[in-house]
């Protein structure tokens, strides 16, 4: 199913959003001039869904928005970087498992006792946040989903979706899943698109860092480097691109290599390189704190499986002008359109997988429009400006509407006796 531009949200300028987003709008008529948002988590795990609520926290406006980020779990990951944030606080629930029935009214009693008024639940935390919300009378529920990390099916999922409804919007990071959505019973004018956001650190290198270590990683000027990044497990796919580099190898000799990562199938991967041919040809860098370099280095970002968060990699790629060979998987056909930043070819068949990146290889005026396209649609979509202007609009939005419907009842006239 389509939903048209008026159904789902979509993006304006930057600009334009940030002068909208006054503090008069914040407002809305509803008498507070500056919010308290809970953002729930089940734990701050180093995950990218994680990572993504971190820097929402950090991006909102101190100044009209007072943030709770609150887990259900205590957790040590990521913590210090919320804890000297100026408008950010940091709670846990402490909760010790689903036999720990306390979690709820612990949760209400911060709901009432902060006085917050939105919560934006996500993920484990969804039922529990939804359910302490309705209880607590808290006025704004937000849910943010990834369509791709949602297990279908299930009783708890039906009653997770029932609590959805009674929501005042679902947050979902593509049109795909948006549409997935709808399909589930959810209404499709509760939905909004916001797409997950790249921190400027995400695609801050130079060339002289990328020549550098493309001469530590032994890759000579004139040879290609095609990389992988993300974490070694089955569903992403390395397996194929092993393969596909075995082909590559024969096709173009010279080829590079590059898998950065870490994961539980680093030790089989390296193996199957070793009985497939590649040794001196392919490297295993491990995992990085700053990726961004080792993407710069690459000639082709490659997206071999379905994992969800091999994404991020993808958009990071494109961020910094890398074409793309993704396979056809979750939302990669809309995050990476065919034919404008890269390729999009058949899951598990390492053979197009292979002949498509050797047409990139190939076409070296293609390869040019796909870099300025993908810069072109990473700073219209995928920026983490862009992303915190939008629910900083959402959360307006919602709250606008609020005042409205205040404004409304003290309106109605008094039924005489």
């Amino acid at each position: 199913m389509q939903l048209s531009t008026q159904e789902m949200h979509t993006y304006v300028p930057a600009e334009d959003a940030i002068e909208r987003a006054t503090s008069e709008q914040l407002c809305g008529g509803a008498g507070k001039t500056r919010l308290t948002v809970m953002l729930l988590a089940d734990e701050l795990s180093p995950d990218s869904a994680e990572r993504q609520l971190v820097d929402l926290a950090r991006g909102l406006d101190e100044e009209r928005f007072r943030v709770l980020v609150t887990t259900l779990r205590v957790s040590t990951f990521l913590e210090d970087e919320l804890r000297n944030t100026p408008g950010v606080e940091v709670r846990s629930l402490g909760w010790r498992g689903r036999w720990d029935t306390t979690v709820v009214p612990r949760l209400v009693g911060m709901l009432r006792r902060e006085q917050v008024d939105a919560i934006q639940c996500s993920a484990a935390a969804t039922t529990v946040g939804l359910v302490a919300a309705m209880i607590a009378r808290t006025p704004l529920k937000i849910v943010t989903q990834r369509h791709s990390a949602r297990s279908a099916g299930g009783l708890g999922r039906r009653f997770e979706d029932r609590l959805i409804r009674r929501a005042d919007s679902l947050v979902i990071d593509s049109e795909l899943g948006a549409r997935r959505s709808v399909a589930r019973g959810i209404p499709h004018e509760k939905l909004q698109v916001i797409y997950d956001g790249v921190p400027p650190e995400g695609v801050r290198t130079s060339i002289a860092e990328r020549e550098a270590l493309r001469s530590e990683l032994g890759v000579l000027d004139e040879s290609w480097l095609i990389g992988v990044a993300g974490r070694l497990t089955a569903e992403a796919g390395h397996g194929n691109f092993l393969q596909a580099a075995s082909i590559l190898r024969a096709e173009a000799p010279g080829t590079k290599f590059l898998v950065v990562g870490y994961g539980p199938l680093r030790a089989e991967l390296q193996r199957r390189a070793t009985i497939l041919g590649l040794d001196g040809s392919i490297i295993f860098a491990g995992p990085q704190v700053r990726l961004a370099p080792y993407i710069a280095a690459m000639d082709v970002a490659v997206l071999p499986g379905g994992d969800a968060g091999a994404s991020e990699f993808g958009l990071e790629a494109m961020g910094l002008g890398r074409p793309i060979v993704a396979v056809d998987a979750g939302s990669n056909q809309e995050f990476f359109p065919m034919g404008e930043v890269g390729l999009i070819v058949p899951p598990d068949n390492p053979i197009i997988l292979a002949h498509a990146i050797l047409e990139v290889m190939r076409h070296p005026d293609a390869v040019e429009r796909m870099r300025a396209r993908g810069r072109e649609l990473f700073n219209e979509r995928f920026t983490m400006k862009r992303m915190i202007v939008s629910y900083d609009e959402l959360y307006s939005d919602l709250w606008s509407r609020i005042g409205a419907r205040r404004a409304q009842a003290r309106m109605k006239p008094v039924r005489s006796r």
